[in-house]
């Protein structure tokens, strides 16, 4: 007995349990796709940040390249070349070595003097110089590490015609004393991202920890660069964390740039927009719960199955709609600032910040309402009138909504010390409602005017644009009930902002009700007792 009695409860809420669920598993694969692609696009601009590093690396050397060969082209290609020539060519490079060779790959004249004999066939002992000589193409060595204290330094063989055949001008550079090694350090601070220029020996040819070169305390750590030598580019765990690793080749040259960054570092920018996200997932959930179990009770009486449906079938509207509609301005508006951030102007930059603002608070708006009518239905929130100023009360609603200066509100009130009783949070409620439900779908001047009648006070909010229409007067201080006419159906709203301050009154001991201004407009009238309520305040419930 027991059992059939547990199975026939829960068979009322079989059906809104299974939406629920339908709906929980499609927001949650909806976030965690949305998490993913934002993740995706960042790992895809890591990507794309150490290309565009080793783009400059190869521009650098071509650069390097070049000058060398009009240098060459400009001073060594008489058929005998002077030393004065050959040293003005090497200064005006600033090459730490120089050695010119014949088509032969014999040494024709060095810088330093006496550093390599003259007449020595070096091509042997460096391939890039066999490259230059042999093939007629420019070439760059690997890093070449001297036991003495000084930096690594890379050499360029560059061939050029002249009248008496080729000849090659090879020259040797310091990568720490060169451009390169500052642009490395600057282009993507070490604190990010750990960017090494690797030689095929494994050498550290520049990086970006102060463009320092060859020690191997610039090397990534060992495990980490093992598996960047046997991968392009992927994911490691190491120290307890996550890194992200690619390697890059450097054209026209035997580098490679090395690059790693801890996903945690590198994810950090959308870490407070995935979890703006899973709160409002969370609350979205956990209100649909609620929902749930409303409609299972409410299912039990063959009276209200029809009004049940109809109000989750609105639910589910309005929260796929008027929900997720600024909760997906919000994501785009973040993509576009992660992928732009650097072409973005300040203003730009502010625009879209503002509308990110904009969308979470018409979202925090929409579940507050929502949460104030979960607690009214569950009998939570509870009225203790107390006698208010009415004036203050009116002026602190107007101000509460924070409206633009270009707002024409009119307050009237025949004695500024005039006062009723109510509960203070239950009317500041219920003016903001009426006020900004006026600012949204009347039209200028809104007058608001205080007037006693029979022992109360009324409080009137009055605008000037097309009122209510009249077939719709009748289910205006319905849950969820928008009109299908009018300057309802420009507006974004949930059809709750009438039925909480309708619920909130009644709660509360006051009157709420609508007349049409004239000559044309909408009023809305709150009815305010202006001697204590004889009845003590009772708990709201359904």
């Amino acid at each position: 007995m027991r059992f059939s009695r547990l199975l026939n409860r829960w068979r009322y809420a079989a059906l809104p349990l299974v939406v629920w669920l339908v709906l929980t598993v499609a927001a949650v694969g909806t976030v965690a796709a949305l998490e993913r692609a934002s993740r995706d696009a960042l790992v895809t601009r890591f990507h794309d940040r150490v290309e565009l590093v080793a783009d400059f690396v190869t521009a650098f050397v071509d650069d390097l390249i070049d000058r060398q060969r009009q240098q060459a082209e400009t001073f060594l290609s008489d058929p005998v070349v002077a030393e004065r020539d050959f040293h003005r060519a090497v200064e005006g490079l600033r090459l730490s070595t120089a050695v010119l060779f014949d088509a032969r790959g014999r040494v024709l004249l060095v810088d330093p003097t006496g550093k390599i004999p003259l007449g020595q066939d070096l091509t042997g002992l460096y391939p890039h110089l066999a490259v230059a000589v042999h093939q007629g193409r420019p070439a760059v060595s690997s890093a070449i590490i001297f036991t003495s204290e000084r930096p690594p330094v890379v050499n360029l063989a560059v061939p050029f015609d002249t009248t008496t055949g080729r000849r090659v001008l090879a020259g040797s550079i310091e990568i720490v004393k060169s451009p390169l090694s500052a642009f490395l350090a600057t282009a993507i601070p070490r604190s990010e991202v750990r960017l090494d220029l690797v030689d095929d020996a494994g050498t550290v040819v520049a990086s970006n920890e102060n463009g320092a070169g060859g020690s191997e305390s610039t090397l990534l750590d060992a495990e980490l660069a093992a598996a960047q030598r046997g991968h392009q580019q992927g994911r490691l765990r190491q120290d307890d964390q996550w890194w992200r690793y690619v390697t890059v080749d450097v054209a026209g040259t035997p580098w490679q740039l090395k690059a790693a960054t801890t996903e945690d570092h590198w994810f950090a920018p959308m870490a407070d927009t995935e979890l703006g996200g899973r709160v409002a997932l969370a609350v979205a959930v956990t209100t649909g719960l609620l929902l749930v179990v409303a409609v299972a009770r409410t299912r039990r009486s063959r009276q209200d199955l029809h009004r049940a449906n109809t109000q989750l079938g609105d639910f589910i509207t309005m929260l796929s709609h008027d929900v997720r509609q600024p909760l997906s301005s919000i994501v785009s508006y973040g993509h576009i600032l992660l992928d732009e951030w650097t072409d973005l102007d300040d203003e730009e930059k502010h625009r879209y910040i503002r509308r990110i603002t904009t969308g979470g608070h018409r979202a925090d708006h929409i579940v507050e309402e929502i949460l104030t009518l979960s607690r009214l239905d569950a009998g939570a929130i509870t009225a203790h009138p107390r006698p208010l100023n009415i004036s203050r009360v009116i002026r602190q609603a107007v101000e509460g909504l924070g409206l633009d200066p270009g707002h024409a509100i009119t307050v009237t009130t025949p004695d500024d010390e005039a006062t009723a009783y109510a509960d203070p949070a239950f009317l500041q409620l219920i003016l903001g409602n009426l006020i900004g439900n006026a600012v949204k779908y009347g039209s200028p001047p809104i007058d608001i005017t205080v007037t006693p009648e029979d022992g109360n006070l009324n409080i009137e909010v009055s605008d000037h644009g097309e009122g209510v229409p009249p077939q719709f007067v009748d289910r205006l201080f319905d849950r969820f009930a928008r009109a299908d006419t009018g300057v309802a159906t420009t507006k974004p709203g949930t059809g709750l902002g009438l039925y909480l301050a309708h619920r909130l009154a009644t709660a509360s001991g006051l009157r709420i009700g609508y007349r049409p201004n004239q000559p044309q407009g909408a009023t809305f009238i709150v009815t305010l007792p202006v001697t204590s309520p004889a009845v003590e305040p009772q708990r709201t419930a359904r």
